[in-house]
């Protein structure tokens, strides 16, 4: 099988993935902060309908 590098730009595929994963990490942070929160508030109400019983 011969080498890939004359089949593939891989200079440009590194940048073109660097590029989408600097577009897109903002937004990926933000929606995975927001079910990290959602998770710690259904453990607190959890918890507090729980010590009332």
């Amino acid at each position: 099988m011969g080498s890939l590098q004359g089949v593939f730009d891989w200079d440009f595929f590194w940048g073109t993935f660097g590029f989408i994963l600097q577009l897109v990490a903002p937004f990926l942070m933000l929606v995975i902060a927001i079910f990290a929160v959602g998770l710690l508030l259904m453990a607190v109400v959890s918890s507090v309908r729980n010590s009332r019983n």
